[in-house]
């Protein structure tokens, strides 16, 4: 049996890097440990490619959020993948962990490669468009059309300069100043709406946003994703609101909508309204999301 690591470097956790890789190389079950770097954007994608053509039997995603969404289109890109999939955060948000219930424990994640223990789980896709260019990209969290992809845009752009925590404080303060809602129409599986629109999240965990639990009822492998529609909100509204998000309760508001659903289309009149996954920009656009025919495998960590 063979595991690669995938890891993103954080300086401020290194020493507990080290005690994972240490740890993982006395596992003396694996033929095989495979440890690889990010040394540049994509890179990850790419080698969790090359490991899922390679059926390398276990992959791990080592980083923040960034590199979780990159190592899961990487094991997709041909469709479904063989290999269990495992992630360790080591990020600044780690949402996903939030909703997996992945802590960055040492040894919590050395019983889970002892034990083997895997949870088939949904992933979502998104379409939309780049300078007329059709995208797609997969999702195992949270993604967003409206002020996230609004911000996602921007942070993406900048983090590579400036630092990514620096970088995501300013551009959400940024988004929270700039952005304009839109006039759009949403169509869900038994559901319609028409009207501004400050953000359309599409959920297939919980937690987004650095902490912000937002469809508290979500399930990674109940076949659906749970829709929370900003509508005609404000940003004021939205702000106020925060602590509740913090807490998993839900907010009642006469332009806050709640639904379940395995496919949303979204439309803007001017067809540039942008679009994130996992906090990752994806495009602008006609965005259509859609429960993935392919699952994945997520080592379960108890």
């Amino acid at each position: 049996m063979k595991i690669s690591l995938i890891i993103k470097k954080n300086r401020k956790k290194q020493q507990l890097l080290t005690t994972l890789l240490d740890q993982v190389k006395q596992l003396d079950y694996f033929s095989a440990h495979n440890f690889f770097y990010t040394e540049y954007a994509y890179h990850a994608f790419e080698l969790a490619k090359t490991e899922a053509n390679k059926k390398t039997d276990i992959v791990i995603g080592v980083g923040g959020d960034g590199t979780l969404n990159e190592v899961v289109n990487g094991l997709l890109h041909n469709g479904e993948t063989q290999s269990i999939f495992g992630y360790f955060p080591l990020g600044t948000a780690n949402d996903f962990s939030k909703t997996a219930g992945i802590v960055n424990s040492v040894d919590d994640f050395i019983n889970a490669l002892k034990k083997l223990t895997v949870t088939k789980i949904d992933i979502g896709q998104v379409e939309c468009q780049i300078n007329t260019i059709v995208t797609k990209k997969y999702f195992i969290n949270i993604a967003d059309t409206g002020l996230g992809g609004f911000i996602a845009k921007k942070l993406n752009a900048d983090k590579k300069t400036i630092g990514g925590q620096f970088a995501y404080i300013k551009h959400t303060l940024l988004g929270f100043l700039l952005f304009k809602k839109k006039q759009v129409s949403v169509q869900l599986d038994n559901f319609s709406y028409s009207g501004k629109l400050l953000s359309a999240v599409v959920s297939n965990g919980k937690v987004f946003g650095n902490g912000l639990i937002v469809s508290p009822n979500a399930k990674l492998n109940d076949g659906y994703f749970n829709i929370t529609l900003f509508g005609n909100v404000s940003v004021w509204d939205y702000l106020k609101n925060l602590p509740a998000l913090k807490k998993g309760i839900k907010i009642t508001h006469p332009n806050i909508f709640y639904y379940k659903s395995k496919s949303v289309t979204i439309f803007s009149k001017d067809n540039l309204l942008e679009a994130e996954a996992d906090g990752e920009y994806v495009g602008y656009g006609k965005t259509t999301y859609k429960i993935s025919p392919y699952s994945i495998r997520l080592l379960t960590i108890n």
